[in-house]
């Protein structure tokens, strides 16, 4: 009998062990690079050309709504999966029932370290009398594994391609 317990306990220590040791070989799976909208850039207002910046004059507003992503690492890097949420506004001084803008994904390596930037072109309908329409754009990027092999600093930054004048607007009506 004693020996039945003492193997009983052998094994239950064994089956343990292995666990323990399954469970320890299987590497921790790397957290996605940070991806995220990029303040002063996350939104936007499309004034009529030759208007001023009165209410009356908006064409479109548009903002980046949110940003989702997955990741899978290999040998070469990490390839990222997105989806970017754009929201689009008509505004009063629209006369053409879509909103056409541009977004930029761009990988930062360091602070104020660019190393890559794709700009993308938008179409937005405003069908019907619809005001407010929203798309969600599904981008793929490759961010090939740094010198250093410490993905620690990586950061993928998403905007609207807007002007220096747009930027200023933005900063002046912060929080409006």
């Amino acid at each position: 009998m004693r020996s039945k317990i003492i193997l009983a306990k052998f094994v239950l220590a064994a089956t343990a062990a292995l666990a323990v040791s399954a469970c320890a070989s299987k590497p921790e799976p790397k957290a996605c690079p940070p991806a995220g909208a990029v303040a002063g850039v996350e939104r936007m207002t499309s004034f009529r050309p030759g208007g001023g910046e009165d209410l009356t004059e908006v064409q479109f507003t548009a903002r980046v709504d949110s940003v989702e992503s997955v990741c899978q690492y290999d040998d070469d890097g990490v390839e990222v999966a997105m989806n970017v949420r754009l929201v689009a506004e008509r505004g009063p001084a629209d006369t053409a029932r879509q909103a056409d803008l541009q977004y930029f994904v761009a990988i930062e390596n360091g602070s104020g370290n660019f190393t890559a930037k794709k700009i993308y072109d938008v179409s937005m309908p405003f069908e019907g009398n619809r005001r407010r329409v929203g798309i969600v754009e599904e981008v793929d990027i490759m961010i090939p594994t740094p010198a250093d092999k410490n993905f620690a600093e990586i950061r993928i930054l998403i905007g609207l391609q807007i002007t220096a004048e747009q930027v200023d607007f933005n900063r002046r009506t912060k929080g409006q």
